[in-house]
């Protein structure tokens, strides 16, 4: 039988007393959970806990198209927007809203994050909140599918206490902490950042060289290696291939090898120092400081949290 709806998310909608918040129990996970806040006409919150590891294909709901703000507090997960694959983690992704995806999935079992979506046709132009809504779309009406990421220190700072106040459930800080949110970014010099992204390029290289770091996660992968294996400059490569793959290719290997941690942390009984070698760290230190600044917490926290 075809599902429809928001069946193919594996997601059951259940209202609440108030009717801006509804919950979401994942149907054959029913540890994955989400609940959707209705803060102010054509803004929503979606705060997800996943607590098993999620995937869907070909996911298809009559829901709202617009703009996405996108955060992990703890986890990954990777979706797509329409043909392109993008990478939700533990900096900001500004891109595209739409409600459907060819696939969407976890890299672990334990995810926690929000994703904040502005619906433009459903605002209301009356109220003072509009101003800054109305400046974050004019600045973002140009994106293409592979969105743009922000890290600066403010930004990611309001995003943990957002998801503090999600998991509170205070909707009036919910509320404030998203129009805070929203409001920094449009401080962002997003059309240099646009630039970096956008430039019409032909990808094909960039394919292979991806294939290449995807593969050898155990060698000592830096610039000068993959610019000398392939025949290119340090600005073409990191040009490019962030253009294809969102981030350059020392920062996208990062995340890889960290997500690879991740499942050998959860899955394996490995000692630490095994995991750091396995991946390309030759210093234990280095490898905890990256693993840290990736997940918000120390690998072996990591694996005590997941393992609970």
């Amino acid at each position: 039988m075809n599902m429809k709806g928001l069946n193919t998310w594996g997601f059951k909608a259940y209202p609440t007393e108030n009717k801006n918040i509804i919950e979401y129990v994942g149907i054959d996970a029913p540890k994955n959970r989400m609940k959707s806040y209705l803060i102010l006409p054509g803004i929503y919150v979606m705060f997800i806990t996943l607590g098993q590891k999620y995937v869907a294909h070909d996911s298809d709901y009559n829901g709202r198209f617009g703009y996405r703000i996108a955060y992990c507090y703890e986890g990954n997960y990777y979706t797509h927007i329409n043909d392109t694959k993008v990478l939700i983690t533990r900096e900001i992704f500004v891109g595209k809203s739409i409600p459907k995806s060819l696939e969407s999935y976890s890299t672990n079992d334990r995810t926690t994050a929000f994703n904040i979506v502005i619906a433009p046709k459903e605002l209301d132009k009356t109220l003072d909140y509009y101003k800054i809504i109305d400046k974050f779309i004019k600045i973002s009406r140009s994106i293409k599918d592979i969105g743009i990421i922000l890290n600066n220190k403010e930004l990611l700072f309001v995003a943990n206490q957002l998801i503090d106040n999600l998991k509170k459930e205070d909707l009036f800080l919910i509320t404030l902490k998203t129009l805070e949110l929203i409001y920094i970014i449009t401080k962002e010099n997003i059309n240099e950042i646009r630039k970096k992204y956008y430039q019409e390029n032909n990808t094909e290289d960039m394919i292979e060289i991806e294939r290449f770091i995807s593969n050898n996660l155990d060698l000592d992968i830096n610039l000068d290696l993959i610019c000398k294996k392939f025949k290119i400059s340090k600005s073409y490569l990191n040009n490019n291939f962030m253009r294809k793959f969102q981030y350059t290719p020392i920062k996208y290997l990062n995340n890889i090898r960290m997500i690879k941690a991740e499942n050998y942390l959860i899955n394996t009984n490995m000692e630490i120092t095994d995991i750091a070698e396995k991946i390309g760290f030759k210093n234990p230190s280095n490898f905890s400081r990256s693993f840290k600044k990736f997940t918000g917490i120390s690998p072996s926290k990591y694996r005590k949290n997941n393992k609970d």
